[in-house]
């Protein structure tokens, strides 16, 4: 895809104010940090070629592949995501998301056969992979979701890597 440039950008911005009077004044403690991940257009260190974003419906026990192409970008080509940068997710069930454990998971656990990630409803995972990005032609590309609520639930998913 010649004609396709890339800018990606996923930030966290931290703001608060915390304050309290004291006898001899007010202290106050103050937070205003941004955290995030930008990539330029390529296939190099601390670039990306491809992202996909979308809420997917995902039944009690889904495995996504990201290496496979089964997951498809605005343009309509398979992912088949080489290297992962960026790993996003969001559950949207109404109860208790469990991710990992798949036949061929990805390795952002550290024995990921038989670890897992547990969501809050309405909980977030964020996860970047720096540098040239989580190798999924080694580690595989599979994510496992599963839930208790019943028929397809949704979970957002937003991922970012190079073909």
């Amino acid at each position: 895809m010649d004609n396709v440039s890339i800018n990606f950008d996923l930030s966290l911005v931290a703001q608060g104010d915390n304050s309290s009077i004291q006898e001899l004044g007010s202290a106050i403690d103050k937070i205003s940090e941004s955290r995030g991940v930008q990539f330029a257009d390529g296939s190099g260190s601390d670039q990306c070629d491809v992202f996909f974003h979308d809420i997917l419906a995902i039944t009690t026990l889904d495995e996504v592949d990201l290496n496979g192409v089964v997951l498809k970008d605005a343009f309509l080509v398979g992912l088949a995501i080489a290297k992962l940068k960026v790993l996003y997710i969001k559950n949207l069930t109404g109860g208790v998301l469990t991710i990992g454990a798949a036949s061929e998971p990805i390795a952002i656990f550290d024995t990921p056969a038989t670890e897992a990630l547990v969501l809050p409803n309405n909980g977030q995972f964020f996860m970047t992979f720096p540098g040239d990005g989580l190798d999924l032609a080694t580690s595989n590309g599979m994510l496992e979701f599963v839930h208790a609520e019943g028929g397809a639930q949704n979970v957002e998913l937003i991922v970012a890597g190079v073909r």
